[in-house]
């Protein structure tokens, strides 16, 4: 059976009652002015429900973190600025390739096959009673393993040295970068007071090791200007000493692993915000988490002196 109507012709399926079934739409009804007919019915609804739904970007992922104002240890008198460096001066640097374990895998591979290829010819000269064999194995391989190979392979690890610093590469890469700068806040990336940092929110500290970093930067504590520059790759933080409410260190572990981070309370236009710095290892091994912890102490008694020096000031006039 069918059935004209506005929004065209509906076909009715027959019932065993006798009935007929009509096919039901959504938002559609019978008008009850013309009866037979059937009228379309928009929804009222701000919002169409038929609509697709549209796709709503996150927020980006910001350097700092929200904090609950509290009673801070210092009270700030002046703000932090954070500047958004734009590219392409100012854009993300990935963390460096561990070269270090892969040039130490691939050195101590062959180092390996070698020894097992001279240990296999020793034991098939031994098994077959060749003497003669095995003296002359002996005195070609042994001394060559011991005064040949062995000081290449520690002479190649020390002119490689800089590839077992994990943060090395990283760190050439962001210097490269900052340097191209016109306006570049820190004089001298080798200067004894700058240090390479990874700025870890606290956000992010639950996830993997290699992905902890939301940025990294050069930390500049400047004791003769009593302030804090942090030239990032994407962002420049201006941190007056007067403008710090906390400065502490915490950690966390991963796989056994204590990574200590410098935690900031910064004073800004829009309230305190926390800065987390992990500092980064580029001058030395790997370290072990009394070294980390100690560098992380280091920083914090270099930033705490910034805040002590007016206090000694204001006591000996």
């Amino acid at each position: 059976m069918y059935l004209r109507g506005p929004g065209g012709v509906y076909v009715g399926r027959p019932l065993a009652n006798g009935s007929i079934a009509w096919p039901v739409y959504p938002r559609i009804r019978t008008s009850t002015a013309e009866k037979g007919s059937f009228t379309t019915v928009m929804p009222e609804d701000p919002v169409n429900p038929f609509q697709s739904p549209q796709a709503t970007p996150d927020e980006p992922p910001s350097v700092v973190s929200t904090v609950v104002d509290e009673d801070w240890p210092f009270e700030a008198t002046e703000l932090a600025v954070i500047e958004v460096i734009e590219p392409p001066l100012g854009r993300p640097i990935a963390p460096g390739r561990p070269w270090g374990k892969i040039i130490s895998l691939l050195l101590l591979g062959l180092v390996g096959l070698y020894g097992l290829w001279i240990g296999t010819m020793l034991l098939v000269a031994w098994l077959s009673g060749n003497a003669d064999l095995l003296s002359k194995l002996t005195m070609q391989h042994v001394p060559t393993m011991l005064f040949v190979i062995l000081p290449a392979v520690m002479f190649l690890l020390t002119i490689s040295r800089h590839y077992f610093q994990p943060d090395y590469s990283t760190f050439r890469r962001l210097g490269k970068l900052i340097r191209q700068r016109e306006t570049n806040a820190i004089p001298s990336l080798n200067s004894p007071n700058c240090q390479f940092v990874a700025i870890a929110p606290r956000e992010r500290w639950h996830l993997p090791e290699q992905e902890l970093a939301q940025e990294v930067a050069i930390l500049h504590v400047n004791p003769y200007e009593s302030r804090i520059i942090l030239e990032g790759a994407e962002h420049r933080f201006w941190v007056p000493s007067q403008a710090l409410l906390k400065c502490g260190v915490d950690f966390f572990t991963k796989n056994n692993k204590q990574i200590w981070v410098v935690c900031l309370v910064i004073q800004t236009k829009d309230g305190p915000r926390e800065v987390g710095l992990r500092i980064g290892n580029v001058d030395g091994f790997w370290q072990s988490n009394a070294q980390r912890k100690s560098v992380a102490e280091k920083y914090w008694g270099r930033i705490m002196l910034l805040k002590q020096a007016p206090l000694k000031n204001a006591k000996t006039t």
